[in-house]
């Protein structure tokens, strides 16, 4: 988790290839070398020949029939995300990996600059155990270029269906043989997550998915 700084949002650059600046390369594997660092979108970098030149040494290969200009401008296109349009696409983004929890309230940053084409949005966020406000950090990928922005939700989730010191059924499936034995849940739970249990009788303790309120099954 990343705590909810919205001047924090920063972007992991791409790389100039050699094709942008020999666009005679494109589509060869020559053309994919990496030459540099890119601009960040809306900006621009100047690319000199002693830079291409560095880069064509640390690759091993020559200049030899390369007309490499002096110097050339290579600039990122760029759009700027407004405020309502990040909390569209992040309650999407977020909603499905909070689940079962629900958004109640999001805060994003006022706005985000991305680079131009298609827009991926991606968070690795979890659910918590309970109600109440969580950070997270959202991916946007675009032009090749990664933004990380922080946002902060407030969230209302269901109670666990399984509460620690329940007794519970404790399945556990080997090849075809399905076998069932009372135990405790040690840990609270909702359907799909992991819990510790023990086996009533021989104080095992184990890891079991929640199926349901009153089944966990055995998780190896």
């Amino acid at each position: 988790m990343l705590s909810c700084a919205w001047s924090s949002a920063g972007q992991a650059q791409e790389a100039i290839s050699l094709a942008e600046v020999l666009p005679v390369l494109q589509g060869t594997e020559l053309g994919e070398l990496e030459v540099g660092p890119a601009p960040a979108p809306g900006d621009e970098r100047t690319v000199r020949r002693r830079e291409v030149l560095a880069a064509l040494r640390r690759a091993g290969r020559s200049a030899d029939g390369l007309r490499i200009p002096r110097a050339k401008r290579i600039r990122r296109e760029a759009r700027v995300l407004e405020a309502e349009a990040l909390r569209v696409l992040f309650r999407s983004a977020l909603s499905a990996r909070l689940s079962p929890c629900s958004i109640e309230r999001l805060r994003v940053p006022d706005s985000v600059t991305v680079a131009d084409g298609e827009l991926e949005v991606r968070s690795d966020v979890r659910p918590p155990r309970r109600s109440g406000s969580v950070s997270a950090s959202v991916l946007l990928e675009a032009g090749g270029q990664v933004t990380r922005v922080a946002v902060r939700a407030t969230l209302r989730c269901p109670p666990p269906l399984v509460q620690p010191g329940r007794r519970v059924r404790v399945v556990a499936v080997v090849g075809n043989v399905r076998a069932s034995v009372p135990g405790t849940a040690r840990q609270a739970g909702r359907v799909g997550d992991v819990i510790k249990v023990t086996r009533s009788r021989a104080g095992v303790s184990l890891r079991a998915r929640v199926i349901d309120a009153q089944t966990v099954e055995v998780v190896r």
